[in-house]
């Protein structure tokens, strides 16, 4: 444990070094992941995979994040990131507005959930109303828009009829609840399986869990070569928890294995989410 902690320190030291010197670069290619996580989280779950692929493809890799994710988004609009991951619903504006294309996805589906302090009392979403929630971007759909929805369901506008914080990453949500800054808040549930968040997670309380949802996708600038995306979807299929190699990779992703992912799944789902934000704003109407 020892030893892990000071390589993390170490691999955390490099990771600050390479936001500081964020310049282009003909000898690396520069992954850059969405700031759900704190940088420590953000170093701890993608650098070994980053280091993998670097090994495996004979290219440095640089792990690159943001300070938010309206400036991640920027720099993502602005193609400064060869290799993305981020969830749906950025990925499509990454493509929209930088034609960002997608290799690969993670599974088994998340869930997403509405967290409390067990000591408040609070068991339902009903008892929600009037009270403050951490979540982690407006825009975010596994931190805030299925919240919004399942609150939607009960009668509760997460607008007008809950106070919300927006925290920027999920660790800082859990954080705020523990502290008591917050009654609840808006976290993918597999964010409370860090090492950090397991040793205080019997004072939570889960009071709502979302239907499955894909995993992020990893996506690349359309302009790289072709063969070297080929290159990437191959090495990000070819991970499994049946190779040593790879299954402390998952481990660290939250995930069991990668799945082909093309961008015709992806209208797919852009379609299926509109339909379903099409539907509850009839349903609300009536």
């Amino acid at each position: 444990m020892k030893h892990k902690t000071e390589l993390l320190t170490i691999l955390l030291f490099f990771f600050m070094a390479s936001i500081a010197i964020a310049g282009q670069s003909h000898d690396e290619l520069k992954f850059g992941v969405i700031p759900v996580k704190s940088t420590k989280g953000v170093v701890e779950s993608y650098f070994p995979l980053a280091a993998w692929l670097s090994k495996e493809l004979g290219i440095n890799i640089r792990v690159v994040t943001a300070s938010g994710i309206d400036q991640f988004m920027e720099r993502v609009y602005s193609r400064q990131y060869d290799m993305i991951v981020l969830g749906s619903g950025y990925y499509f504006k990454a493509l929209d507005k930088a034609d960002y294309q997608v290799l690969a996805r993670g599974y088994p589906p998340f869930h997403s959930g509405i967290i409390v302090l067990k000591e408040t009392g609070i068991d339902s979403l009903e008892q929600l109303r009037g009270k403050s929630m951490a979540a982690i971007h407006s825009q975010g759909r596994g931190g805030y828009t299925l919240q919004k929805m399942a609150l939607a369901d009960v009668g509760i506008n997460m607008e007008t009829d809950i106070d919300v914080h927006f925290r920027g990453n999920f660790g800082s949500v859990i954080y705020s609840v523990l502290s008591g800054s917050d009654d609840a808040g808006a976290v993918r549930l597999d964010s409370m399986l860090t090492p950090d968040i397991e040793k205080v997670r019997h004072k939570l309380k889960i009071i709502y869990t979302s239907p499955a949802n894909p995993q992020h996708p990893f996506a690349v600038r359309a302009d790289m070569d072709p063969a070297l995306q080929e290159k990437i979807r191959t090495l990000l299929l070819s991970m499994s928890m049946k190779k040593p190699a790879t299954a402390s990779l998952l481990a660290d992703l939250k995930l069991k294995g990668m799945e082909k992912i093309t961008q015709h799944d992806m209208e797919q789902l852009r379609s299926a989410r509109k339909k379903e934000k099409e539907a509850r704003k009839k349903a609300m109407r009536k």
